[in-house]
């Protein structure tokens, strides 16, 4: 029997406190002790059976709240883990290690091998250890809804459009510029046909600086793209001795 029926359990921080009061009361926590790993674990199982009644979006939705809440309450363990008191290891180890000096007060009392006098812990220190109890658990998920629900959302319809607008704009640009390229190719073609044997004055290989200094427009992006096309048509022959270096074209006869 659920001690809060008040509580949503469609909602993911209602479902948490309420399966932290109902593992309570049925003996599956101590109140005093809460295991934070295991509860968690147990609320994702709770989600994963009520996946297949919900959609995609809302199920992508609640698991990352959860995983959202669980990192969260880790970290409520670990900054008690820190807040711990620790005892001094120095006190345990050595006090029964070094002698006591002589009424002399030499140092005579020493053996000579202190460091073989040293008693050493049979065991590892057992690690530290702080109680998370139930209500700071509690009180750590509501913390965490009144944060969420203050925090501005942005509409999905809104988020939607803008995407959908985005999209539309890239299609048309990539399409606009695919049709421009092949212009450009087009004049390119045309213009190294009709003009090659005087900007090349004889020589085979003319470089692209060249190139962009006879072009009216200078257009470097747009002449580098239509000659990567005039290639792959193989209109024309690129050759580039290293990175980065100078750009060479030539025109294939015939």
């Amino acid at each position: 029997m659920n001690a809060y029926p008040n509580r949503d359990r469609n909602n993911p921080q209602e479902l948490g406190i309420a399966l932290l009061i109902e593992m309570a009361q049925c003996g599956e926590i101590d109140p005093w002790d809460v295991q934070v790993i295991d509860v968690i674990d147990r609320v994702l199982s709770e989600l994963r059976t009520r996946s297949a009644d919900a959609s995609q979006e809302a199920d992508l939705s609640e698991s990352g709240q959860a995983f959202l809440y669980a990192s969260m309450l880790v970290l409520l363990k670990a900054d008690r883990l820190l807040e711990s008191p620790e005892a001094n290891p120095a006190d345990d180890d050595f006090d029964e290690a070094i002698p006591e000096l002589d009424d002399s007060g030499s140092d005579r009392a020493f053996p000579l091998r202190l460091e073989k006098q040293l008693r050493r812990r049979a065991v590892a220190r057992p690690p530290q250890q702080r109680r998370v109890t139930l209500q700071e658990l509690i009180e750590q998920i509501e913390l965490m809804t009144e944060t969420i629900a203050k925090t501005p959302k942005t509409s999905p319809r809104r988020r939607m459009n803008s995407l959908s607008r985005s999209k539309t704009a890239r299609a048309i640009a990539q399409l606009a510029h695919q049709e421009n390229l092949s212009e450009v190719a087009d004049g390119l073609e045309q213009f190294l046909v009709n003009h090659w044997s005087k900007i090349t004055q004889g020589q085979d290989w003319l470089d692209l600086e060249q190139l962009l200094a006879s072009q009216p427009q200078n257009d470097r992006v747009g002449v580098f793209w239509a000659l990567l096309l005039l290639s792959a048509q193989s209109k024309v022959e690129l050759a580039q001795e290293e990175f980065y270096q100078d750009l060479k074209i030539r025109v294939p006869i015939g």
